[in-house]
């Protein structure tokens, strides 16, 4: 009996301490609001159910999260195929360092240099220097310095200038760019240029009045020494090995044309190829192939792998003007092409040069050791619209493909690492 009664009694006990812990932290101590009582109230540094301890007021909808916290902000994506400049360009240069690789170009319009990381939707502007209508340039190795072309008024042929990015003290102002272009012109009887394979050389083909002549210089315009003449004014120019410069004569349907290898430090020549009928030509970096292209039979074009030591051609697999094309710095027996995804009837490659026709193109790699055919980008697909390429070009370590529309002359990068 009496223990019965004390468990009663301690029953009672604990339902009176119940009621007042109810009494004080219910009534007494109502729970805190989810909205905000403005900048009157003081912070606790407390903030109830994850609202900003600000002034502003916020209404929860939804299912609302006790613990609930900024979302984390997410990088944009590189895509794989890449536009650049949507305006025309005046020539590029791509380098890579050890952690990324970097593009510079020229504005056609205004001159402007710009910048482009692999790792970075960010544009940046270098240059505001007025040098307008650029139309090409080679750069130096560290994308320091170009030689460019430019179409001024009253001239019937471009004009050649040498420029170099100096940087520049920042002022208070935004406005001001990192550098500037200073440089000088060069003789204004300059047809053709083109950079050595380590970028710190320039050939200069010189327009003599009924003959031309061969010089080479260093990218800044000093040393320069003439290694040859000819009788041959209509030539393009490449250096793609150290020991080799590729003079290829100005393709036309109604003409044989030639490929010659010129060596940079004695001006001999060799023949290479011709005569053969719209040849048009790219070397590779070790000038032991060289894809070409010539007119065909029923308005058509054909592309080969030439092998220059073997003297002895296979049939490319692909169509294309070889001047579509570019071969790899790093892996020097593959070439990249933008290929016509359907064969246009024409005379080539004439048709192509005075755009009369215009291509839809898709972006192919050829082997040249084994033969093997691989499409990389059917760019089409990739981009808003349709792409005509040509002006092609790589990094150093064969990471990135540059490009031009021909048909608007907008700038483009595809990832060839993404894109196999």
């Amino acid at each position: 009996m009496k223990i019965k009664t004390l468990l009663i009694f301690i029953g009672i006990i604990l339902l009176l301490a119940a009621g007042g812990a109810y009494w004080y932290f219910f009534l007494q101590n109502p729970a805190p609001s989810l909205t905000d009582t403005g900048s009157n109230s003081q912070s606790t540094g407390f903030t109830p159910f994850g609202r900003p301890s600000t002034g502003t007021t916020q209404t929860p909808t939804g299912n609302t999260s006790a613990t609930s916290t900024p979302a984390p902000v997410v990088a944009k994506p590189i895509p794989t195929l890449r536009l650049l400049s949507s305006t025309p360009i005046g020539g590029y240069g791509a380098s890579t360092t050890a952690s990324t690789t970097i593009v510079r170009w020229v504005d056609r319009g205004r001159g402007n240099v710009y910048e482009a990381h692999e790792n970075s939707l960010d544009i940046t502007t270098l240059s505001n220097t007025v040098l307008p209508r650029m139309y090409t340039s080679v750069w130096n190795k560290n994308l320091t310095a170009f030689i460019g072309s430019l179409l001024q008024d009253g001239k019937e042929a471009p004009s050649t200038v040498r420029a170099s990015l100096v940087p520049q003290a920042q002022a208070s102002t935004s406005s001001i760019t990192p550098y500037a272009l200073k440089g000088s012109a060069l003789p204004d009887n300059i047809i053709g240029y083109a950079d050595s394979p380590k970028m710190d050389k320039v050939f200069m083909l010189m327009d003599l009045g009924g003959y031309a002549g061969g010089y080479v210089a260093s990218v800044d315009g000093s040393g320069m020494k003439q290694i040859f003449t000819t009788p041959l004014t209509q030539l393009n120019v490449d250096w793609p090995s150290d020991n080799v410069i590729a003079l290829t004569t100005k393709g036309s349907a109604d003409e044989g044309g030639f490929l010659y290898f010129v060596d940079p430090k004695t001006g001999s020549w060799t023949k290479v190829l011709g005569p053969l009928p719209g040849l048009s030509a790219k070397v590779s970096r070790d000038a032991k192939y060289a894809v070409i292209s010539a007119a065909g039979d029923s308005n058509n074009v054909l592309t080969s792998i030439y092998n220059i030591q073997k003297k002895t051609g296979i049939d490319a697999a692909i169509r294309t003007i070889a001047d579509k094309c570019v071969w790899g710095n790093f892996y020097k027996n593959l070439v990249y092409c933008g290929v016509p995804s359907q064969q246009i009837s024409g005379v080539y490659p004439d048709d192509w040069y005075k755009g009369t026709i215009s291509f839809t193109d898709k972006i192919w790699q050829v082997n040249a050791d084994t033969g093997e055919v691989h499409l990389i980008s059917t760019i089409v697909d990739q981009s808003d619209r349709i792409i005509d390429s040509f002006n092609f070009g790589l990094d150093p370590k064969d990471n990135y493909l540059f490009f031009m529309n021909k048909n608007d002359l907008s700038f483009w990068s595809l990832d060839l690492v993404k894109g196999q």
